[in-house]
């Protein structure tokens, strides 16, 4: 069939997010070679605009869209998934037209009222139509993803950042003669390019497998419920608010964060030159910290669809098995992510950064890539059985502790920007058990403890100790980047062999990697490590 299991989904969604991320990682490198540190500035005034201009142009249709379909596939009708696909698709070309005609428009005033500078105006006007792409887009995915078919949501990613990246690059330095500010407007050019040729691909993906997915639908169940127009656009809005809420209140928490952390550092007495560094380090170790996730955050999408649809047949056996399976594959990331962040947290921050202090906030934030995987894993499970503001609500609650305990930990000046890593780490750890007990509540117990807790943990001790020390024997013969990378990649490497051999990865799980999956579980299936 077409459609991918939802670990094989995920698995393709995560590798094309990694390999959007190395494209990102190049972007970040050149841009400000290309715009200058005048340029980096103005961009910085256009980002949260842009993002939130984003936000309101999807809508949240994706989770919306891709939830309400696969119930419809689960029910085999035809004519119900066909009208929730061309009503979310009048919602996001909706939201998408407001939001383009008013910064083509209004581009003038929201640079003077927010960005306070009337220089990023052209860039503003350029990314309006660019959310209109991006919201025809989503509502594609959201199609895509009801399915439970990811290649096309993971080709359209890839391709939009490569176009992108490589539009900025050409454009910006075809501008800049004229300016800073034509060079900046080719930042704008390049997020037009990449949108529509995602959207293009996802286009094409429509018209040549729609009709192969309608076909492979389950024969019809009896007599389905046919909702009005109205009760359907009701039903995407309700689920697609709160997917809108939680998107929205991160960057306020940044945001927050940037406004109080200053103030309580000065509180306990640090310099504002001390200040700025810190904030400078816990960035950096932020931006880290979050990296393995990109396994959890394709998981997540892909789950929505996935428990959507055994909810839907009311099978509560296939529910459990794909919650154990999402939660087992959170843990068995999460777990030696940790490690090898908090063993490897200096040489890595020197590595990649050149600065080793951004280890000490990478070592408490390091527990981050477990709860946050959680956090993702169980938002996409409580979504899928429709708790949508269950997530958010943990998540609130989640920021109002992280807001307190930085208040309060920030301020002794034993920890300054340390207290921050500890507030956050709390604060997501709490979001994480929080949804973690809402799951358990509605599905039943749902973690195997030694396939998906105990095995992780003692492979995670005995690849910690293997990378600690070929990192501390490497450094002394080849450069600092080579011994990290090493001993990375052989902890790793160690860790999944160990769970391969104790039986909590089978040869099942190594074919969900596309293309080289099936010869790797051959491979070790007759070298001895792969249980039979």
């Amino acid at each position: 069939m077409t459609k991918e299991s939802f670990l094989r989904g995920a698995v393709i969604l995560a590798l094309a997010s990694m390999v959007s991320r190395v494209i990102g990682l190049i972007y970040m490198v050149v841009l400000p070679r290309l715009i200058y540190d005048d340029g980096m500035g103005l961009y910085q005034l256009v980002k949260p605009i842009h993002y939130f201009a984003a936000v309101i142009a999807i809508a949240g249709m994706p989770v919306a869209i891709s939830k309400l379909i696969a119930e419809k596939v689960a029910q085999g009708s035809v004519r119900e998934v066909r009208r929730v696909f061309r009503l979310g698709n009048l919602v996001v070309v909706i939201t998408g037209g407001v939001v383009a005609l008013s910064l083509l428009g209004g581009a003038s005033w929201f640079a003077q009222v927010f960005a306070r500078d009337l220089g990023v105006s052209a860039t503003l006007a350029i990314l309006g139509p660019a959310c209109f792409f991006l919201a025809l887009s989503a509502s594609l995915r959201g199609f895509f993803q009801g399915f439970q078919y990811m290649t096309p949501t993971a080709i359209s990613q890839v391709a939009d950042q490569a176009f992108r990246v490589t539009a900025t690059i050409f454009l910006t330095l075809w501008l800049r003669p004229r300016g800073i500010e034509w060079a900046v407007t080719g930042v704008a050019w390049g997020f037009l390019v990449g949108e529509l040729t995602g959207f293009l691909i996802l286009l094409a993906f429509y018209f040549a497998k729609q009709g192969e997915l309608l076909g492979e639908l389950p024969p019809l169940k009896g007599k389905t419920g046919s909702d009005s127009p109205v009760q359907i656009i009701f039903k995407l809005l309700s689920l697609a608010t709160p997917a809108v809420v939680a998107t929205v209140l991160w960057p306020i928490m940044q945001l927050a964060d940037s406004l109080l952390i200053p103030w309580r550092m000065e509180v306990a007495g640090f310099s504002s030159d001390a200040i700025r560094e810190s904030l400078g380090h816990l960035g950096m170790a932020l931006t880290l910290c979050q990296f393995p996730n990109i396994v959890t955050v394709a998981l997540a999408t892909s789950l929505v669809p996935a428990i959507s649809e055994a909810w839907a047949l009311k099978s509560r056996k296939l529910v459990t098995y794909r919650v154990e399976e999402a939660l087992r594959m959170a843990l068995v990331f999460g777990i030696p992510s940790f490690a090898a962040l908090y063993v490897l947290a200096t040489p890595l921050s020197q590595v990649l950064f050149g600065y080793p202090q951004v280890g000490e906030p990478l070592k408490i934030l390091a527990i981050g890539t477990i709860t946050l995987g959680l956090i993702q894993a169980t938002t996409g499970i409580l979504q899928g059985l429709g708790a949508m503001t269950i997530p958010v609500r943990n998540l609130l609650l989640g920021v109002v502790a992280k807001f307190a305990l930085n208040y309060l930990l920030v301020a002794m000046p034993n920890l300054g920007i340390l207290g921050a890593a500890w507030s956050t780490t709390f604060g997501w750890a709490l979001v994480a058990t929080l949804n973690f007990v809402a799951v358990l509540r509605r599905v039943g117990q749902v973690v195997h403890w030694r396939y998906g807790l105990v095995n992780p943990i003692l492979a995670t001790a005995l690849a910690s100790v293997v990378m600690y020390y070929l990192q501390d024997t490497l450094v002394h013969f080849t450069p600092n980047f080579l011994a990290s990378l090493l001993a990375l990649i052989s902890g790793f490497i160690l860790y999944f062999l160990l769970l391969a051999m104790w039986g909590t990865l089978e040869e099942r799980d190594f074919h969900l990697v596309p293309g080289v999956g099936k010869g790797l579980g051959r491979f070790l299936q007759e070298w001895g490590f792969l249980r039979s």
